[in-house]
């Protein structure tokens, strides 16, 4: 499924809009619409922090087709980091 993602965050005192058109796989928009936004919306985000060079960011809106809301859902994404697997 296409669809429309706008996001406004603040980089250090700085807001700034953008909004872009995304795929998000229809599977997964079928089990629950705002939480697969979310996810793609997440790592929107996240390369725009990457360009910014990782300066502090706020998350102030993020919505998808211009309606609805998924500001908390995305805020509440934590990245998933593989386990230590060290020998010691």
């Amino acid at each position: 499924m296409r669809l429309v993602i706008q996001t406004i965050l603040n980089v250090e005192g700085n807001r700034g809009f953008r909004n872009g058109e995304f795929n998000v796989r229809d599977s997964q928009f079928e089990k629950d619409p705002d939480f697969a936004v979310a996810v793609v919306a997440y790592e929107w985000i996240q390369q725009q922090k990457r360009e910014t060079g990782q300066r502090h960011t706020n998350i102030e809106k993020v919505t998808w087709n211009e309606v609805n809301d998924i500001t908390e859902i995305v805020k509440e994404i934590q990245p998933v980091l593989p386990e230590d697997n060290l020998p010691f």
